[in-house]
């Protein structure tokens, strides 16, 4: 039976370690959240032409965030680099040493290894072809081990973001199906409160009780919430189903979303004039920012 899907937290952690005969490595991953994809990779000297090929590992199975990736290796017998010496530079310093040593009537010997030490481009490195592909295999193993157990804490974590959401969602629901019996009531009350007003003022006549239809009638238009209601249904059981049944990458849907059910919420809360329903338009809007705290880490 093949695993449901499910959202994925963009904050998470994998590490691997692997031994060879070549030597023992090791790969840390960590992801954090972020609108798009990010890679950083520490690696070796000897492991650095490898960046590239990591980046590729981790973006096919990682979409959205910021991912570090810390590689570490302890050589045995071999690296995938020869360390050569630059004698030719090695010679020239030594030579102008030897000139300043004379200029200065110090002693001919004055001159040691230690003077190069510090010297950029005293030793070359270069590739080291024949061991390279062992190498590259050694890491691909090792770093997908890794981001193995990357997605399984990112999905852990989804899941627990996926439980938490839902009831939020459901709690929106059942205050928009509040809202939904309270918004007829609302043209009733000014009806009433209308013809009490008119009736008092102007007395109680045919004209009158037109005049009352169509002030009731333009009243009605403006606090109608009926298509708000339908679409902010729609967008929570769009919300529902996509949280149920992730595709790719749904964390930009769902903000989305998000920004859509604020939109028909806010119309709702200013076309209302009850009370009640102003604050469950509160509610909702507070369960909708702490979904959307939740939504931001979601790759």
């Amino acid at each position: 039976m093949s695993k449901r899907k499910t959202i994925k937290s963009m904050t998470a952690y994998g590490r691997a370690s692997l031994d060879h005969a070549v030597g023992h490595f090791t790969v840390e991953v960590q992801s954090l959240n972020r609108r798009y994809l990010e890679c950083s990779i520490i690696l070796p000297r000897e492991l650095r032409r490898f960046e590239s090929d990591i980046k590729k590992w981790v973006s096919s199975v990682v979409s959205r965030g910021q991912v570090s990736v810390k590689v570490h290796a302890e050589f045995l017998n071999s690296t995938p680099v020869d360390a050569k010496p630059n004698l030719p530079l090695a010679r020239q310093l030594k030579a102008a040493w030897d000139e300043i040593a004379k200029e200065l009537h110090l002693p001919k010997d004055s001159f040691s290894l230690g003077m190069l030490a510090g010297v950029e481009d005293i030793i070359i490195y270069d590739s080291n072809l024949q061991d390279e592909e062992t190498f590259r295999n050694i890491l691909h193993n090792v770093v997908n081990m890794a981001l193995a157990r990357l997605i399984d804490m990112k999905e852990v974590e989804g899941e627990a973001m996926e439980q938490e959401i839902s009831q939020r969602l459901t709690i929106i629901s059942d205050s928009l199906k509040k809202i939904a019996v309270k918004a007829p009531m609302a043209t009733k009350k000014f009806r009433k409160k209308l013809v009490e007003r008119l009736e008092e003022i102007l007395g109680g006549s045919v004209e009158n009780e037109e005049k009352i239809l169509r002030e009731v009638g333009i009243y009605a238009e403006k606090i109608d919430i009926v298509e708000e209601i339908v679409r902010l249904e729609s967008h929570i059981n769009q919300f529902k189903d996509l949280l149920e049944n992730p595709i790719g990458t749904v964390g930009k849907t769902f903000e989305f979303f998000l920004q859509e059910m604020n939109r028909e919420t806010n119309t709702i809360g200013s076309k209302s004039a009850e009370l009640e329903v102003s604050q469950l338009v509160v509610e909702i809007k507070s369960e909708l920012e702490r979904i959307r705290e939740q939504v931001q880490n979601i790759e």
